[in-house]
């Protein structure tokens, strides 16, 4: 029943750190907090402890221990290596393994040898952290053997899709690419602030991704990890809910669709052979066993022992899931988790920490034949990593692949540990894999649509290809109330005040609403700050590199701009400050670089034009009204009015 089953990411409860706590009672309740894996909470907590007593080596190896846990690398080394540094270091040769693990979590396998050795030349270790330690050394000296394929490419799926919370389990299912995101908070939570909660998501092409819609997500509880039947009338994924602060217990269960084609409100749990009393059930992948000819439900369960193990259950042609089965040619001692059956090679991958890998979880793959299950392979690089690779997922041709990974290049949650979270990421195959098999030909099994591979929008090379280049700002900004035509903001200063309030705007504009539609304002709001606002301040910068190198060539460059606004004040208030917009874009390429742009100004190399609108041409579907403000101010279309345009380039 805990945290990682579901989602393998940080529950980032806010922890009480009060004044005038002793230093006791910091400890106790870091102590408390590592208990339920709170591991955000716990780190706090044993800050504050340090605060108050700087050289305690053995509240520094809590800390460092748990900021491992926590992925907050940096944080761990400087505190494994402050307990080593001490007069008592001696004493902690766990300082020596923590840092090792460190070293090949971030893929320095050489320093991790090392610590490693020194480790194991310490007399007295107890027995299990020996085994640990010539584990870990074993896979750092395999790691270092190996060479990444440079004929596979990987790829982030940016923020379409991923968010500063984890998102996990990808799967192509026909023409849908669906998802799970632990973005959302729990409803009528007790908790300060409210619990997260994972949803289902899907996405359509190159759209963002959205809520599966009808109910089918629980504002109380975490729905998780798809699986379709072959006939696409049943979907099985994983129901979770919270047991205390942090831990949850996991059912398996599925849903049929309606007359309509629709997903019933209805949830069927799988018997207690697979859900059983007081073990969590997670992870499904369906896939056809073509020497078995029958469908098989794969899927993920605590052992007896604690750790995670992969199971298989067939379901017979009236959809029964039977007596569930261990892999237990596949499971190890350490976890094995997220499984993914890829029918048309009859092979099954999964992830595991208990076999050579490069740190963490990596994807491995067996094949299934008459004889049972062949000899797991490591994917390799790049598609593994020394951090965690989870939740694999293969097209029907072999050439597209997802996976979830907290890698470098992961947006993080937690700005001061710089840890947390999983993303998606693609991994296109240039060429078929290694020793793949010949595709099978499976009963009844639906052809396959393969949606365009994810492509990163392409990145403009010459100034023409920004146009138009949209700045937008926030609402009467720069410079509020004020009929003055100039200002002595920047682009970039009046941008970094209206992102940083991203938070109100969602706030006064989705809140009001109820369930779904509060779901999709909220993400209209996020897709309007992150693909429309961001970019065009990204862009700015791009375009400011592009047009110096074309002003150093010895080009003269004339730039027309248009301002306008959302129609909320009178016309001739709306000219002036559509007028000090242009002035801030102004302002940026005098100060850009620390002026690096003036001696063209004034050499007239470089000519700024401009060409105010006001709210001329607002949309007149944007609301006007002054007391209206959550039309006329926080919704996206009035937000998309307050521009600025780069429209126009003459040479």
């Amino acid at each position: 029943m805990i945290h990682r089953l579901l989602l393998f990411s940080m529950l980032l409860l806010a922890p009480l750190l009060l004044p005038g706590q002793t230093f006791k009672a910091f400890v106790k309740a870091g102590d408390e907090a590592l208990a339920r894996q709170d591991y955000q909470a716990a780190l706090q907590h044993y800050s504050g402890a340090l605060e108050l007593r700087a050289e305690t080596p053995a509240i520094s190896l809590k800390f460092a221990q748990v900021a491992l846990r926590f992925h907050a690398y940096q944080q761990a080394v400087e505190h494994f290596q402050k307990v080593l540094d001490s007069p008592q270091g001696d004493r902690f040769p766990q300082a020596l393994l923590g840092l090792s693990e460190v070293y090949q979590r971030t893929g320095d396998y050489d320093q991790a040898v090392g610590y490693l050795t020194a480790f194991l030349k310490r007399p007295g270790l107890a027995p299990e952290d020996r085994a640990k330690a010539e584990r870990i050394l074993q896979q750092c000296r395999w790691a270092l053997r190996q060479t990444a394929d440079t004929l596979t490419k990987v790829a982030h799926l940016g923020r379409s899709v991923n968010t500063d919370y984890s998102e996990f389990a990808p799967l192509l299912h026909n023409d849908t690419f669906y998802y799970s995101s632990f973005r959302y908070e729990r409803e009528e939570d007790d908790y300060a602030p409210p619990r997260r909660i994972t949803k289902v998501l899907y996405r359509k092409g190159q759209g963002r991704g959205r809520p599966l819609r009808r109910g089918f997500n629980d504002d109380q509880l975490h729905t998780a990890h798809t699986a379709f039947s072959f006939d696409g009338n049943r979907v099985y994924f994983t129901i979770c809910d919270y047991v205390n602060a942090s831990e949850i217990h996991c059912q398996l269960g599925y849903r049929e669709r309606d007359r309509r084609g629709r997903w019933e409100q209805k949830v069927t749990f799988l018997p207690n052979t697979v859900n059983q009393k007081g073990k969590t059930a997670t992870q499904p992948s369906l896939g056809y066993d073509s020497t078995a000819q029958t469908e098989v439900l794969f899927f993920v369960q605590e052992s007896d022992a604690g750790d995670l193990e992969l199971f298989r259950a067939d379901i017979d042609t009236a959809g029964q899931v039977g007596e569930p089965v261990s892999l237990s040619g596949l499971n190890t001692a350490q976890d094995d988790i997220t499984p993914f059956f890829h029918t048309p090679t009859q092979t099954l991958y999964f992830s595991s920490t208990g076999r050579d890998n490069f740190g963490g979880y990596d994807v491995f793959r067996s094949r299934r034949t008459a004889e049972g299950w062949t000899p797991p392979v490591n994917l390799g690089l790049p598609v593994n990593s020394s951090y965690n690779d989870l939740y694999y997922s293969l097209s029907g041709d072999t050439t597209l692949a997802f996976l979830a990974s907290n890698r470098t290049g992961a947006y993080y949650l937690d700005d001061d540990f710089e840890a947390c979270c999983n993303d998606l990421y693609a991994v296109q195959y240039l060429l078929p894999m290694p020793d793949t098999p010949a595709l099978t030909e499976v009963p009844d099994m639906p052809e396959p649509m393969r949606p365009g591979i994810p492509e990163p929008e392409p990145v403009p090379n010459t100034l023409q290809d920004f146009l138009p280049l949209a700045l937008y700002f926030d609402n009467d900004e720069p410079d509020k109330r004020t009929r003055r035509t100039t200002t002595q903001r920047t682009y970039g200063e009046t941008y970094e005040a209206y992102a940083a309030r991203k938070p109100e705007y969602l706030d006064r504009f989705a809140d009001p609403l109820e369930a779904e539609l509060r779901e999709e304002a909220t993400y209209a709001v996020e897709a309007f700050f992150e693909e429309e606002a961001e970019k065009g301040h990204v862009f700015l910068g791009r375009f400011s590199e592009i047009l110096l190198q074309r002003l150093e060539s010895g080009d003269t460059v004339e730039i027309f701009m248009k301002g306008y606004t959302s129609p909320r004040a009178k016309k001739d208030y709306n000219l002036a400050l559509s007028k000090r917009r242009i002035s801030s874009v102004r302002n940026h390429f005098r100060t850009y670089e620390g002026g690096v742009f003036l001696p063209y100004l004034e050499n007239g190399q470089l000519i700024l034009s401009e060409r105010p609108f006001g709210e001329a041409t607002a949309s007149n579907t944007v609301s006007d009204a002054l007391d209206d403000l959550r039309n006329s101010i926080y919704h996206p279309d009035a937000a998309r009015e307050r521009r600025v345009e780069i429209v126009e380039i003459k040479d």
